[in-house]
């Protein structure tokens, strides 16, 4: 079982942008503004480049406005309801704050420790410049483990370079003794390559080094190396520190991903000390014998294995409360038998999973970081998405719970939408690719033969051989050509001539015909249930939209709308006729 360092794993999330920054707006709703920056962002997500913002009208441009405005009215009038006090939104929140909460925790106290503001600049000061390179490795295997092997690399490293400073030409010594297959074939040749491209201990060896001169031996998780600096070029266009810094960080935590495992780890490992983990020995023995049990299946649910004394035992305590057998068989769930029990520490990695996530969010409470996480603008767009669903919900979708009477009113209203056409059934002789087949079957049907035994007989379209050709009921708008025919025979039993469809062909004969007619209630409430609630949820929306604006009056900034990205000509001239 993982380590529940896992823990820390931060989440990506989209976010929102509220609509209260300060600078030129392009609306106001009530108390609040639609932003420049805001309205810029939302154009963006929708129309994805400049070039197609461009195209759109003003007319489009303030209805997206609007439409932002509208949302926004919707949290400023839950909040008049006071909605943020719903429980359930509080609870929502407050799961989504201590989420955050331990990412601020890990970014706090494990990344910021690892990925310090020193090294984000050391690595930006670094990418100033790009080195062409050589080198000759001296491969180590994971089998490379004792001094002997360690001494044995170093002693054929450095008579390489030994051989290269009394005369050996660095290219030929390469493409005879580097060990890196890879570059063997171009003597060594790594090419042009940035900061960051490689392990940190050539990298930095290479920066350091002086061109067309033998550098190192330089150790590595490969194994050694010499090396030799080809040419040096700077780099230009690079973004300014303050906007590539971030991008720098992230790289960074990529780079360092093993230490901040390391740090992660002993970071949690301090909680366990600090919040006084102690496990009971006899309880985790009990449990992982009860899992070793050869009789015993761990593709099934643990918990009929244990007695209901045994689920209540407590395998570990801590400031924080205690961890009992049937929590533990909670969190293992249906994984059992993923984990090898014969190893002690495994028992132990699943009491550390229940109780480390309690120890984490304490710790980010004490630290500040929950108060902090209520503030982010993550935590603060979920809950205000979650009053503004609230307010549709008590104004449309709990309205919509209308009942079978208003649903059959508006079938009786409609009655014109519920006619059901005349429908035909036919049987049909399909024939593949022969006229003259056609010809011979058509004129056995015309002299009285069973048209069913033809179909049976001839027929060769797979879809309808079992049922002797039978087709329908259908609408006459239904099969093409096909349909049209259905429909020109006028009484039951009347014979098609041949229809031709591309290169095959038809006999069909009238079976049944059904007037058109209005549907009964029973027939059509599930259609007519589905069309009132379209009906009904449009006209609730717009209900909602018109209390909104009466109450949080809006305005439309139509000339920033016009300038920040100017209008074609075309439109200009017709938003200048408009007004």
């Amino acid at each position: 079982m993982q380590r529940s360092v896992i823990l820390f794993s931060l989440l990506t999330i989209i976010l929102v942008i509220g609509c209260t920054k300060d600078g030129p707006y392009v609306a106001k709703v009530g108390s609040s503004t639609i932003s420049e920056e805001d309205y810029r962002a939302a154009m963006m997500t929708q129309f994805r480049t400049e070039e197609n913002i461009k195209q759109r009208g003003l007319e489009e441009r303030k209805k997206i406005a609007r439409d932002m405005a509208i949302e926004e009215a919707k949290y400023l009038e839950g909040m008049a309801r006071k909605y943020d006090e719903n429980p359930e939104i509080a609870v929502n929140v407050e799961s989504a704050a201590k989420r955050r909460a331990l990412d601020v925790l890990y970014e706090e106290k494990i990344i910021n420790s690892v990925v310090t503001d020193a090294k984000v600049k050391e690595f930006y000061d670094n990418t100033a410049k790009e080195i062409s390179a050589r080198h000759i490795l001296v491969k180590k295997s994971a089998t490379d483990t004792t001094d002997a092997d360690k001494a044995r690399l170093k002693a054929r490293i450095d008579s390489i370079k030994t051989a290269i400073d009394k005369g050996l030409d660095f290219k030929t010594a390469a493409l005879k003794l580097t060990e890196d297959a890879t570059t063997q074939a171009d003597s060594g040749d790594l090419g042009w390559f940035p900061w960051g491209r490689m392990v940190d201990e050539f990298q930095r060896a290479a920066w350091a080094a002086k061109p067309r001169t033998v550098t190192g031996p330089v150790e590595s998780p490969f194994g050694w190396h010499l090396i030799w600096v080809d040419s040096v070029r700077q780099v230009e266009g690079r973004k300014p520190f303050e906007e590539a810094k971030k991008d720098i960080a992230m790289q960074l935590r990529e780079v360092e991903a093993q230490t901040l495992g390391n740090v992660a780890r002993e970071y949690v490992g301090k909680l366990h000390d600090e919040y006084d983990l102690k496990y009971d020995d006899a309880v985790l023995s009990m449990f992982t014998t009860k899992l070793l049990d050869p009789q015993m299946s761990l593709n099934k649910e643990l918990g009929p294995m244990f007695t209901a004394e045994e689920k209540a035992q407590v395998a570990g305590t801590h400031k924080l409360g205690k961890i009992t057998v049937d929590e533990m068989i909670q969190k293992v769930g249906g994984n059992a038998y993923r984990v090898d029990w014969k190893n002690p520490q495994s028992v132990k990695d699943l009491c550390n999973a229940i109780c480390e996530p309690q120890f984490l969010e304490d710790k980010a409470a004490k630290e500040g970081f929950l108060k902090k996480a209520m503030d982010d603008p993550a935590v603060v767009q979920q809950r205000k998405s979650a009053i503004m669903r609230l307010v549709e919900k008590v104004e449309i979708t709990e309205k919509l719970e209308g009942s079978e009477d208003a649903d059959k009113g508006y079938y009786e209203q409609h009655l014109q939408d519920f006619i059901q056409p005349e429908t035909r059934t036919i049987r049909e002789i399909f024939i593949k690719d022969d006229s003259s087949k056609a010809v011979r079957v058509l004129d056995r049907a015309k002299k009285g033969e069973n048209f069913a035994k033809l179909a049976w007989q001839f027929n060769e379209k797979e879809s309808t051989k079992r049922d002797s050709g039978r087709v329908g009921p259908f609408e006459e708008k239904r099969f093409g050509v096909i349909g049209k025919s259905a429909f020109q025979l006028k009484n039951k039993g009347d014979i098609s001539d041949i229809i031709k469809v591309g290169k095959n062909y038809s006999v069909l004969q009238l079976l049944d015909s059904y007037p058109s007619r209005t549907k009964s209630w029973e027939e059509a409430k599930g259609d007519a249930r589905r069309e009132n609630r379209v009906v009904r949820t449009k006209q609730l929306q717009e209900d909602l939209e018109k209390m909104l604006l009466a109450r949080y009056p809006l305005t439309i900034n139509e000339e920033k709308l016009s300038t920040m990205w100017p209008l074609p000509p075309e439109r200009q001239e017709r938003a200048t006729r408009d007004q």
